[in-house]
């Protein structure tokens, strides 16, 4: 079998952080996801992940105007210099700071980039072969606070920087004699966006507060003409920037304007606000075009395509990826991903699809070709523990810990058939028989599983005799068999369909995580809580191999760990299993960063025999079986170090009194100054708040 896979897309989360960009002909969009770049394609319907990873979560993007350099930054100011078109990583490099913005100049030549309270300007990469592509030109200075927003003049001449202390200060790009930078003041609260307007100096500058300020631009020879002489004079003449006038965006307290972006040649401000609340307006006349409530959280991200007719947002609370064409006032696109973690997923029978369930209670169906999420079911008021799809590929079936075993119709898209327990019970996975006709859950507290008609929804039969939690159901593809694990240590064999339920008991050494039974129904693969993956034959009930996957699996420190990583080795085990579809590999995952495919078919080789009376240059050949279980191949999944967990050794000068320095939030835009419900971590219920 080809075990040659390569990374392709990312399903499950569309956004997380950082800006949403359009490309040059405004077809796709780039989101961040974590450490990578995802790429929507809105005219082909269709996504993929570029293959290659920032060291952690990405801040911000930066794509020059011919579309062929895109620059991504993440939370420490380590940056990726990536050729598009190619898909390449060109360069590495650090900037040691947090970056807040970068912007390219319109003629591609420089480079803007916020550094703590300077603004640093670069000169851009060319397209050929250098030593070093990245080369500063010099270092802006004169804010007393972060700088934020950087935006650049047509002409590239000059560039407006906003900042945190509440001004935004124009530089020139060049030294000039006649020139010295001006700042602009006047706002009472930090600043979100500053923009030129197009073949003009006028500029508009935006506050958290909802306050925008547009300013004017003149030259002293304006207000002075007896004092030019000659054209020279004229262009050396000061340039003076004026208050022209003011507005204000009326949202109530305490509603924030979060982000904005401005398309030039339209003249059109975009702004977001914490409510999920955008509008559109014309400037300078601040003319109100269009308003739109798009989320039940902030807005963290806007921007626009170059014709102007698209707008996308990006929201990190829900995880939400949005566009829309304001004139017809339809959705492009509408994609939301999991907002807590995903616990199970299932591929359709024709691989043409995948189910995935999460914390948030929500069992999402995403297309493989295209990479969308195409419906979303969101009836399980608790934690989804399991998915399967039907036999005919029509259905899909979800478990929770909410008590209910669900139908959802793919034709209809609908929740069509419930299955409960007589009493209240937590399920905690799912299986269902080759023919579609039944269906089985398995209990967190009575320890039971639970057999349910597809036709009727009956309960037809409940199996007790495990002593712990049901942590693994999965039914023969060729035999009448149920195979169920537990925590009790062990792995049952039940055959359901007799007219009297029997079983078969295998012990273990150890806390059974989840089974799997190899495709032809000849071998069932179990996993321990020591690590280990152990193999019964079905029809005898022996073992038959073993492997050991305690120095395979990789498991870091987290920061809140008190132990060492080495200490913490015990704590290794796998929770997923799955058969090769020639049954002669199995795929195992884990707590881990990686994942493990084991050759497990026992195996023959040819040994020379040793005889006596041997004619010269004949040799007689013998057979020998040996076990075949071996490590074929490691994948690692992230390289995301924003991840807890994925260092082996931790600083000990990032531990402090109040924790490890990497939880602590550092900045007031972190902190959620609402108090989450008490006792709720997971789940819808963990976004509400006391007021």
């Amino acid at each position: 079998m080809a075990l040659s896979f390569k990374f392709s897309n990312i399903l499950g989360s569309v956004y997380r952080q950082g800006n949403v960009l359009f490309s040059e002909d405004g077809d796709w969009v780039l989101s961040p996801v974590g450490n990578r770049v995802s790429v929507f394609d809105l005219k082909n319907n269709r996504s993929w992940t570029l293959p290659f990873e920032n060291h952690k979560n990405i801040s911000r993007l930066a794509m020059s105007g011919d579309g062929r350099t895109l620059i991504s930054v993440d939370e420490d100011g380590q940056c990726l210099l990536i050729n598009l078109k190619r898909k390449a990583v060109l360069y590495h490099f650090n900037f040691k700071r947090p970056v807040f913005d970068l912007k390219f100049s319109p003629n591609g030549r420089y480079f803007a980039v916020t550094h703590a309270k300077d603004v640093q300007v670069w000169h851009a990469p060319g397209h050929k072969k250098e030593f070093a592509p990245f080369s500063l030109y010099k270092t802006y200075t004169g804010h007393y606070d972060d700088t934020i927003c950087i935006d650049w003049s047509s002409d590239s001449r000059y560039f407006v920087v906003g900042s945190r202390d509440m001004t935004s200060r124009i530089f020139s790009l060049h030294s000039r004699t006649d020139f010295v930078p001006v700042t602009l003041s006047g706002h009472r609260n930090s600043l979100v966006g500053c923009y030129f307007e197009e073949n003009s100096l006028a500029i508009y500058t935006l506050s958290r507060d909802g306050a925008l300020f547009c300013w004017k631009s003149r030259s002293f020879s304006e207000e002075h003409p007896d004092t030019v002489d000659s054209r020279e004079d004229l262009e050396r003449s000061p340039l003076i920037w004026e208050k022209n006038s003011k507005h204000f965006y009326k949202q109530e307290w305490p509603v924030e304007l979060t982000t904005s972006a401005f398309h030039k040649s339209s003249h059109l401000l975009i702004a977001g606000f914490s409510n999920g609340v955008f509008t559109l307006h014309e400037v300078p006349d601040f003319i109100p075009i269009h308003t739109l409530s798009i989320s039940q959280k902030g807005i963290d991200t806007v921007a626009v395509n170059p014709s102007g007719e698209w707008l996308a947002f990006g929201c990190k609370n829900f995880g939400q990826l949005l566009v829309w064409e304001w004139q017809s006032e339809t959705y492009i696109l509408r994609q939301q991903g999991h907002y807590n973690d995903i616990n199970t997923l299932s591929f359709s029978q024709d691989g043409h699809y995948v189910a995935t369930g999460g914390d948030d209670g929500k069992v999402k169906l995403w297309n493989m070709l295209s990479g969308f999420c195409f419906v979303t079911f969101n009836e399980h008021s608790c934690g989804v523990t399991g998915v399967t799809f039907a036999p005919n590929n029509q259905v899909v079936l979800s478990s929770s810990l909410d008590g209910t075993v669900r139908a959802f119709d793919l034709n209809r898209y609908r929740n069509f058939r419930t299955f409960t327990s007589p009493r209240a019970v937590q399920f905690s996975c799912l299986t269902m028989d080759s023919s579609g006709e039944v269906v089985c859950s398995g209990s967190v507290d009575t320890f039971e599983v639970y057999v349910w008609s597809m036709k009727t929804g009956r309960l037809l039969e409940v199996l007790a005799g495990h002593e712990g939690p049901i942590s693994g159901l999965m039914f023969s593809p060729c035999h009448p068999l149920l195979v169920s694990g537990s925590w009790d240590k062990t792995v049952r064999l039940w055959n359901m369909f007799d007219s009297k339920v029997s079983w078969e008991t295998l012990n273990l050494g150890s806390d059974v995580l989840t089974v799997c039974v190899r495709p032809d129904g000849g071998e069932v693969g179990i996993a321990t809580l020591d690590c280990c993956i152990t193999f019964f034959d079905m029809r005898t009930g022996t073992q038959t191999a073993s492997v050991e996957g305690l120095r395979d699996l990789v498991l870091g420190r987290r920061g809140s760990d008190k132990v060492t990583a080495k200490t913490l080795s015990s704590a290794k085990h796998f929770t997923s299993l799955c058969y090769t579809a020639d049954g002669k590999c199995i795929l195992a995952g884990g707590r881990s960063k990686v994942i493990c495919i084991y050759h497990v078919e026992q195996q023959e080789e040819l040994l020379p025999e040793k005889t006596q009376h041997r004619k010269k240059g004949s040799v007689l050949w013998r057979k020998r079986k040996f076990d075949g279980q071996i490590l074929v191949r490691r994948f690692h999944i992230t390289a995301n170090l924003s991840l807890d967990g994925m260092k082996e050794f931790l600083h000990s000068g990032n531990m402090t009194e109040a924790g490890p320095l990497d939880q602590i939030a550092d900045n007031d835009d972190e902190i959620d100054e609402s108090i989450s419900l008490p006792g709720v971590l997971k789940g819808m219920d963990s976004e509400e708040f006391l007021v």
